[in-house]
């Protein structure tokens, strides 16, 4: 057994000093425009950071200005509402940081010509100021995830916040978080392999904005990416929705429910969308063109997993798939009508009596699937990330109990930070105890609202806050290293039931403190590279972060208590509209009901739904075989096996409009594969910003349209009907699928 052992020791060390040292970096000293031109990019990705970050750093430029806080303020009031907005949108996407970086450079560029000389203008407006702007704009984004236990209450159990209490729900997950990612800050965030995939488009737009030459083609390559989606966007989007998926299969059979389940795909919970080609970047997205191509591989695989086993097991009545819709995530009667949870309750309890006379309820089977695919992706990504990065952790725990006086990391300890953060480390950090003051004040304001409500039991807050903070650093690793994080909510619900059992909304709160806290601080940790990036100072980010989750939380609240009045009966429909759709409530209200209040009778030994639960232990044994083959067989390509994304991609496409999955495919062959390969310096200097540019136009478009016509500023202005607007009255979607189910 030593002669394999020895392999994988030397392919290991091999691998060490191609990727991460310094003695054999042939870009030392050279321009951004030279690195690019030479650099070769591998699989993983991490290399095209030194293609997009500049070396050279002016630490005495001011951030703190007035721009900083007249623009900080205005996107941060922007970036709330249209984050608010997207949760009851049928395609749910994040705010784009990208759309805001657009903003924040027109606004601050008119603001250093116009403000006088002086404490409103200090001098030349600065990627710095942007980077901040946008850093403080994107956080007050963030807070949404924690809207949608307002939201469930609202619609499904009556209940109506308090504006303070909404505030202080949003606010504290949001903040629990961030003083975890402060205290793991060295492990998720310093070091030169957590390049974060996905923060790399907003890095390349930052540089690029603000290069020497302002003809640069990359310059004008954003720009009119930008303009170009603009324009663009309206026609799938507004005029003509066919384009967001054009399915010849349809067209050529309108006639075939079975056509719609496996072809469909442009309205929400239509179908699988296979073989449907988008032609709107809402739909497809740039994860084609950023995400490293080992990642892309893994969620390709997924993808075609999840497209042949769906049909496999509603087509063979696996969970009695035939009595349910094809995708929902509602809950169903054995007779396949919705399920009216409140038959079961009394005083927000399961009450025994009804649940006997009522009967369980179901879920639709692509449901099911997606929620076990989910389970089994949370013990896989934990088990990834102990075998494959475990000194990593080890090595970065380590080193935030042996800081030097000045606060940096020693050398030493942490060899692998990059050089951003070496430029970076010249200003003051954070103190550790700033994060740790930020934590109390935030368990606090937890504890009062779990008084206040009385669903969720303290010892229940400080479990899933504990069982969060261990996961932060599983998530937040894949994050840095893969671009994919995976969704620990469905793990908290499934613990919180069993401990909680017959109390939903205790299970909300339970879900909502953790894997809430969970997704906020991986994001918040985009940000915090994002700043080490642009070499701002720490501590100014940190208070940036601060004030736009202040601004984002006051948001919030407000227009989801509008939306909620307004919009209700279709937040209700499964389906929804072209517009609006209740889908991410339902399915949090749907998990909150059957593990919350049913988990023991349904999905435990015995129960119809147990293999969700036995899915966390399968996840725990399936990345042990690809590990133990990378460690005998180095060079066959086990370690390009993530079994956490193939299992979470293998459900991919169980909720929402799946139209664009094919479109993405071939935008990562073209860009991550051939572009990469083969005309490396092309991709080097202009892929990242095409993809700024591409995302920026659309989510502006998408914006306008949304108050313009769309009903978010109380105004609907529906297109009239034609061939590429077909009316849902002659019983098709929009892509020509029948709606007969």
């Amino acid at each position: 057994m030593s002669a394999p052992a020895t392999d994988t020791d030397a392919e290991k060390r091999d691998l060490e000093l191609k990727n991460h040292p310094d003695a054999l970096d042939t870009t030392v000293g050279l321009s951004r425009e030279e690195v690019a031109d030479t650099l070769k990019v591998d699989e993983w990705g991490y290399d095209i950071v030194k293609a997009l970050v500049s070396a050279d750093d002016d630490p005495t430029e001011p951030v703190f200005t007035f721009r900083f806080w007249f623009l900080g303020t205005l996107l941060g009031i922007f970036a709330g509402a249209l984050g608010q907005l997207y949760t009851f949108k049928p395609q749910t996407v994040a705010v784009s940081s990208l759309m805001l970086s657009v903003f924040g450079y027109v606004g601050g560029m008119f603001l250093s010509k116009v403000l006088p000389t002086g404490i409103l203008n200090p001098g030349k407006f600065t990627k710095k100021e942007l980077a901040l702007i946008v850093i403080c704009a994107s956080t007050g984004a963030k807070g949404v995830a924690s809207t949608l236990i307002i939201g469930a209450k609202d619609l499904y159990f009556n209940q109506k916040y308090s504006y303070f209490d909404a505030i202080i729900l949003v606010l504290t997950t949001q903040f629990i978080g961030y003083g975890a990612v402060g205290l793991f800050r060295t492990i998720l965030v310093y070091p030169r392999r957590a390049f974060y995939p996905t923060a790399l488009s907003g890095v390349s737009l930052f540089e690029t904005l603000f290069a020497a030459d302002l003809n640069d083609k990359a310059f004008k390559l954003f720009w009119m990416a930008t303009a170009g989606l603009f324009f663009w966007t309206f026609m799938p989007q507004y005029i003509a929705p066919t384009l967001i998926g054009i399915s010849v299969f349809c067209l050529s059979n309108q006639n075939s429910p079975l056509f719609t389940q496996l072809f469909g795909g442009v309205n929400n919970n239509e179908g699988l969308g296979i073989g449907s080609i988008s032609l709107d970047w809402n739909n497809i997205g740039d994860d084609g063109l950023v995400f490293p191509w080992v990642t892309q591989v893994n969620q390709m695989a997924g993808m075609i997993g999840c497209v042949t086993v769906i049909p496999i097991l509603y087509y063979n009545d696996v969970w009695r798939a035939k009595s349910f819709p094809f995708m929902a995530q509602g809950l169903y009667l054995a007779t396949g009508k919705k399920y009216n949870q409140t038959k079961i309750l009394t005083n927000d309890a399961l009450d025994e009596a009804k649940y006997a006379a009522y009967g369980q309820p179901y879920y639709s089977t692509s449901w099911a699937f997606n929620t076990m695919m989910q389970n089994m992706s949370v013990t896989a990504g934990i088990v990834h990330v102990a075998l494959w990065h475990g000194k990593d952790i080890i090595a970065g725990v380590k080193a935030v109990f042996n800081k030097k006086s000045d606060g940096t990391i020693q050398e030493g300890e942490l060899a692998e930070v990059d050089d951003s953060y070496r430029l970076t480390s010249v200003h003051p950090e954070v103190p550790l105890w700033w994060y740790g003051t930020l934590m109390a004040v935030s368990l606090a304001l937890g504890f009062y609202i779990c008084v206040k409500d009385d669903s969720l039991p303290w010892w229940a807050f400080i479990l899933t806050v504990f069982i969060a903070l261990i996961f932060i650093i599983v998530s937040g690793l894949l994050a840095a290293f893969t671009g994919f994080s995976p969704p620990f909510k469905t793990f908290l619900q499934l613990i919180g039931g069993f401990l909680l059992p017959g109390r939903p909304i205790a299970n909300m709160y339970f879900t909502t403190f953790g894997g809430n806290t969970i997704w906020e601080a991986v994001a918040m940790c985009t940000d915090l590279k994002i700043g080490q990036y642009m070499k701002i100072p720490p501590r100014a980010v940190f208070f940036a972060q601060m004030y736009g989750g202040f601004i984002g939380a006051l948001i919030h609240w407000v227009l989801n208590h509008i939306i909620l009045d307004t919009k209700r009966d279709i937040l209700l429909d499964p389906n929804g509209d072209n517009n609006w759709s209740g889908q991410n409530i339902i399915g949090f209200n749907t998990k909150a009901i059957t593990f919350g209040t049913l988990a023991p009778k349904l999905l435990a030994a015995g129960g119809t739904y147990a293999w969700l639960s036995y899915a966390f232990i399968v996840g725990i044994f399936i990345p042990i075989p690809f590990w133990l083959g990378h460690k005998y067989y180095p060079k066959v390509g086990f370690n390009y096996v993530n079994t956490a994304i193939l299992s979470w991609f293998f459900c991919y496409f169980t909720v929402g409009v799946n139209s664009g999955w094919l479109s993405r495919i071939v935008l990562g062959f073209v860009f991550q594969l051939y572009l990469r390969k083969y005309k490396s310096a092309w991709f080097n200097k202009y892929t990242y910003i095409l993809a700024a540019g591409l995302s920026a136009g659309t989510q502006l478009s998408v914006f306008v349209m949304s108050f313009a016509f769309q009903g978010a500023g109380g105004l609907t202005i529906d297109f009239p009907f034609w061939a590429l607007n077909p009316d849902p009255e002659t019983g098709v979607f929009s892509d020509y699928c029948t709606r007969k189910k």
